[in-house]
């Protein structure tokens, strides 16, 4: 593992004030670590609106792809985060950003997402038709992975 700048740290320990902070003092949100993981893919991990919003309103780029072909908001719907997801395209992240796989976020939330995430992400005029690499709709995931909430909603689109 290689070292952690101060911005990562922060992130990380969920220091909202010493993460505003450093971004004041010019700290770089766009740098990426060893899995092409920047502080924004970070804040995802701890479930941390209040950080995406500073480091969006700081310059972070949305729509970075992560060693693994996804980008902040695919992180956050597969974890079933709305405040993050709002708080991400809020600061301008794509909707229906593709993965690297061709999937959307909504192919992610609709694995394990809450009904409200899924809401949200339609009313962003998310395609849930778009298929994935692998030929598969969002309401395909929902069936597969038996989130009834999903299913439900995405069978009536």
């Amino acid at each position: 593992a290689g070292s952690r700048t101060p911005l990562e740290l922060a992130v990380l320990r969920k220091k909202v004030e010493a993460t505003k902070l450093l971004l004041e003092k010019g700290a770089d949100p766009n740098t990426s670590n060893a899995s092409k993981r920047t502080p924004l893919h970070l804040a995802i991990d701890r479930n941390s609106p209040e950080i995406v919003t500073a480091l969006m309103e700081a310059g972070a780029k949305p729509n970075v792809l992560d060693k693994d072909g996804w980008t902040p908001l695919h992180h956050a719907a597969a974890k079933n985060q709305l405040e993050t997801s709002k708080a991400l395209i809020e600061g301008g992240a794509k909707a229906d950003a593709l993965s690297k796989r061709g999937g959307t976020p909504l192919h992610e939330a609709a694995a394990s997402g809450g009904k409200e995430l899924i809401e949200y992400l339609l009313s962003q005029k998310v395609d849930p038709s778009i298929k994935s690499n692998d030929d598969v709709t969002a309401l395909d995931i929902a069936r597969e992975y038996k989130n009834e909430a999903a299913v439900e909603i995405l069978s009536t689109q």
